[in-house]
Order: C-alpha cells, then sequence, then structure tokens
C-alpha cells in the first residue's frame, strides 16, 4: 500500500537521481533495470540518445500521429519516420504499429519504454528548474489530470491562484474519466492527478472529504424526510453516476445486507438530474458536485453522514518536480477549509 501525505507534511526533495555529468547527448543506463525484456535490454546497454529523439517518441504517443508530432515539433514528416525507424532499428524491435481500426498503435514493448521516456523528460524538466531557481527565476510546467467534475470545481481556481503567485509556472489540463486518470499517473503521462479511492497504487495527499448526499424530486415520497438512510432507499430506483460512485454505493448498500435497484447508470450528473426531473428515480451524490440545483429537486443527507474522498495523488512523492509541488500545496492551501469542516461534521455524527 502506498503512502499518504498530509498537506502540511508536504516538503520538496530536490535531489536529482539520475542527472548525468553531460545533458547532450546523455545514456539511459539507469533504465535499464526497469525494461523487462532481455532483449531490449542488451540493445538500450549499447546506446546514446538525445533529447529530441525521446521527445519525439513521446508526442508521437500524445497526439496518435506522426504528422501531428513532427508539426509541433517542427519536424518534416519524413523526418519523423527516419528518426523513428532509426531507434526500432537501435533496439532491434518494433516500438509502434499501423492498425487501420485504432490508427497508430504502441507495441506492449512500446508502452513500457513510453514509461521510461517520460521519467527522463521528468528529470531534465527538474534540471532547467533547478538552474532557473539557481538563477532567481521560477519556472516549469505541471501536467494535471482530473475527472470532470474535479476539472470545474477544483482546477480554475488552482490554476489562477498559481498564475497569481507563481506565474513563470505553467499548468497542462488533460481531462478525463476517474480510470483514465489512473492510467495517466500509471504511465506518467501526467505529473498529478486529482483522484477518488481506491487510488493505493499512489502516494495521497488528502484534499477534501465531500459529503454523501440523496437527490430527488420534489414529488418523490421521501422529499417530507428531513434526511435518508439506506434503508429508506431499499426499493428506490436509483439513477448510479459511474466515475467511482459504484463501489461506494455498492458498499453502502453491503452494509445493510441490502441491493440496490440500479435503474439508470449513466456518465454525467446532468443526465441524472434531468432523469430526477422527470421523475425517473433518485441518485446518490455529493454536495460538492452539484454546483446549482434545477428546478423541482431537492437534496437530504444521508444518515449517519457518509462522505466521499477526493485526493490527490502523484506516482512518487519523494520525487515530484517543483512545478508539481507548487501545484499541490496550492491546492491543499485553497481547500483546507473543506477538509477540515467535513473532518468536523464526521466527528460529530
Amino acid at each position: 500500500m502506498r503512502k499518504e501525505t498530509m498537506c502540511n507534511d508536504l516538503s520538496y526533495d530536490n535531489t536529482l537521481h539520475y542527472i548525468l555529468d553531460v545533458r547532450f547527448p546523455f545514456m539511459l543506463h539507469y533504465i535499464l533495470h526497469m525494461i523487462k525484456c532481455i532483449f531490449v535490454i542488451k540493445e538500450i546497454s549499447k546506446m546514446v540518445w538525445n533529447e529530441m529523439q525521446i521527445r519525439l517518441i513521446v508526442k508521437i504517443s500524445e497526439t496518435g500521429s506522426f504528422t501531428k508530432a513532427g508539426e509541433e515539433l517542427h519536424m518534416t514528416q519524413p523526418a519523423v519516420s527516419r528518426i523513428v525507424a532509426s531507434v526500432e532499428s537501435e533496439l532491434g524491435t518494433k516500438l509502434i504499429k499501423r492498425n487501420r481500426k485504432n490508427g497508430l498503435v504502441f507495441t506492449e514493448v512500446g508502452e513500457q519504454i513510453l514509461i521510461l521516456f517520460r521519467n527522463v523528460l521528468s528529470e531534465l524538466k527538474k534540471v532547467d528548474e533547478l538552474i532557473a531557481a539557481e538563477r532567481g527565476l521560477e519556472i516549469g510546467k505541471v501536467h494535471v489530470g482530473a475527472y470532470p467534475t474535479a476539472c470545474t470545481r477544483f482546477i480554475p481556481k488552482i490554476i489562477r491562484l498559481i498564475e497569481q503567485k507563481h506565474p513563470g509556472l505553467e499548468v497542462q489540463l488533460s481531462e478525463g474519466s476517474v480510470d483514465q486518470v489512473k492510467d495517466w499517473l500509471q504511465t506518467r503521462v501526467i505529473d498529478v492527478g486529482i483522484t477518488i479511492p481506491p487510488d493505493h497504487d499512489f502516494d495521497i495527499i488528502p484534499l477534501i472529504k465531500d459529503q454523501l448526499i440523496v437527490v430527488m424530486s420534489l414529488k418523490h415520497p421521501l422529499y417530507q424526510q428531513e434526511s435518508i438512510t439506506i434503508p429508506d432507499l431499499q426499493k428506490e430506483q436509483i439513477i448510479l453516476g459511474r466515475g467511482g460512485y459504484e463501489a461506494q454505493v455498492d458498499a453502502l448498500f453491503k452494509e445493510y445486507n441490502i441491493k440496490p435497484n440500479i435503474r439508470f447508470v449513466v456518465d454525467h450528473l446532468d443526465t441524472a438530474l434531468s432523469m430526477i426531473q422527470e421523475e425517473l428515480g433518485i441518485t446518490i451524490t455529493t454536495k460538492g458536485a452539484i454546483s446549482s440545483l434545477p428546478e423541482h429537486i431537492a437534496i437530504r443527507d444521508l444518515e449517519p453522514y457518509m462522505f466521499r474522498n477526493i485526493n490527490i495523488a502523484v506516482p512518487d512523492i519523494k520525487d515530484i518536480s517543483r512545478a508539481t509541488n507548487v501545484f499541490i500545496e496550492t491546492a491543499c492551501t485553497l481547500f483546507a477549509d473543506q477538509h477540515e469542516d467535513a473532518a468536523a461534521d464526521k466527528s460529530h455524527s
């Protein structure tokens, strides 16, 4: 199980584990123990690569296209093809295959090497940050991944404060499902993500605890109650939201040996709210997920009070960049009150 780091315990470790004496070209010996394919290991141990080759392979994975990757790196398509062919020739294996249905697809070995290449670029980014810091400058880039509700609720406030206090830092955002964010963290596509449990594969920093509520039509019989218990929902038709609610709702009902009556499963809360307006069921979500309540809809607390943990996750808290550290500290500062208020509510429930 990975460790949990509290916001006020967070400290930046600027030790660089794998920085070489010469930046370009540099040897990739330090990644050898991580390659699982022995024949690839033997070939990589002989190579000297430059940053452009590595950056190109990573950019192809991001864009899904030789042409688009070349455009972003100011390279012609023939030059991109030559470099990829050269890298694959040196490795003695294919990294990228063309698929009629899915376009460019990385092979299994290619996916493993991509993770390592992203680690290399991350280390080089730290070098630039440290050199800039020595000159009294603050530069850097943090790539953040978040699911849609988190993007709406947290990210704009965090970016605004970072731009105010750290104008030299750049925030790149990727929005996806909860599972996508976790996958991006595993494969090092992003530096930091906003996630919900289970997230034991990462180092986490608790952000907030969000109270669970029941949402229903004003015409629903349960509207007359001030609060709702799980047994009250035994026979209710439930509109279940994806994005991590499935496991938590299932666990809540199991505590009472009740099987939830799931009528619909939806990706977006707005869909569930529209269905509730048409009296097609009720949903369980969190207070923070609802920015404004549509007409003819009401919310009720679940009793006893129950919460959903929302966390900041990184692959390794000891190996984050300065920019990532700024993002985490900014987020913790902005939403510290909500975390403390939820903890207080739970202690009184």
